[in-house]
């Protein structure tokens, strides 16, 4: 295919400087004539897809099997054979909240369902009350008692239906029932609006710990020889792997309608961080151990704090 033809003018459509070759020496763009063929078009929609899906294959690539590598490249300059760690950790980070959630709801309501099954619940007929509940005359004590049986309007309404009139609740009892059982339902309401909130929260709680993340790593390494920033690249980094470890292993529990894949993951997850700190920072296995435990363990505790502040925040 033939190339694009340059333009007779030396200015440069993009930023006017002058271009003394085929490309800017300021900005990088082709000098060429502004109406490009069809075919032109395509060549550089191939070259710019393959280029990229060529970055991107070897940076995951990198990223699942040789912990650490990725950073060590970054460090040292060599950078344009891979994709950004940050806009890598935003697109991993997307995919997997978009699709955790998602899996994790369908896992719990297969769970509850299995649970329905072993375990079937008391219905609107099965529901028995002691001779003492159902005398037409009870004290306020027996007759909160008696409410508690029930877990919603329909089966309180059900065994009204099943008393002798003389023994059914009055108006008054009838009014209590009714925002005693709406009282619940709000609760119940509130409750989900909560968790519905904080779960919306979490990339956000999880960009805030990626900044501490590479504090502790600069707490416990030489402050002379790595900078924040290299700390930071490797948290990135870690994180994104974390993402896509987790994302794998919920996937499994849900097809397999299990938990102990994530418990792997967790294992695993520790095996890479040892292996990563190991190969970025050049200390013993033993070192690298032991500041991975201590990692892990501030890491949750950062984890816990954020993650009560969060939830009390939006239950104000």
């Amino acid at each position: 295919m033939k190339t694009q033809p340059l333009r007779k003018e030396t200015n440069c459509l993009n930023c006017g400087t002058e271009v003394p070759g085929r490309y800017c020496t300021n900005c990088g763009q082709e000098n060429t004539v502004p109406h490009e063929t069809f075919g032109h078009l395509v060549k550089h929609f191939i070259a710019d897809v393959v280029h990229y899906d060529s970055k991107t294959l070897l940076t995951v690539k990198y990223l699942l099997f040789r912990p650490g590598f990725l950073t060590q490249e970054y460090i040292a300059g060599k950078r344009a054979s891979y994709v950004n760690p940050i806009k890598l950790y935003i697109f991993t980070s997307f995919v997997f909240f978009l699709l955790y959630f998602a899996l994790t709801a369908d896992h719990a309501k297969m769970n509850v369902l299995d649970i329905d099954d072993d375990h079937p619940q008391h219905t609107e007929a099965t529901v028995v009350l002691p001779d003492s509940l159902r005398a037409n005359t009870l004290t306020t004590a027996q007759w909160w008692e008696r409410l508690t049986f029930f877990h919603d309007r329909h089966q309180y309404d059900s065994m009204q239906h099943t008393l002798p009139k003389e023994y059914r609740d009055g108006r008054m009892q009838r009014q209590a029932v009714s925002f005693y059982f709406n009282s619940l339902q709000k609760d119940d309401h509130k409750q989900e609006a909560r968790i519905e909130r904080l779960h919306h929260n979490i990339p956000k709680m999880m960009f805030v710990l990626l900044p501490l993340f590479a504090l502790f790593l600069r707490w416990m390494y030489d402050k002379k020889k790595w900078y924040y920033a290299d700390h930071a690249i490797f948290s990135v980094h870690l994180h994104t792997f974390f993402f896509i470890l987790y994302l794998f292993c919920t996937a499994l529990d849900a097809l397999f309608h299990v938990d102990w894949f994530t418990v792997i993951g967790n294992v695993g997850l520790l095996v890479y961080l040892v292996m990563a700190l190991k190969r970025i920072y050049g200390q013993s296995t033993r070192k690298s151990v032991v500041k991975g435990l201590l990692l892990v363990l501030l890491h949750l505790i950062a984890l816990g704090i954020t993650y009560l502040g969060v939830y009390v925040l939006i239950s104000i």
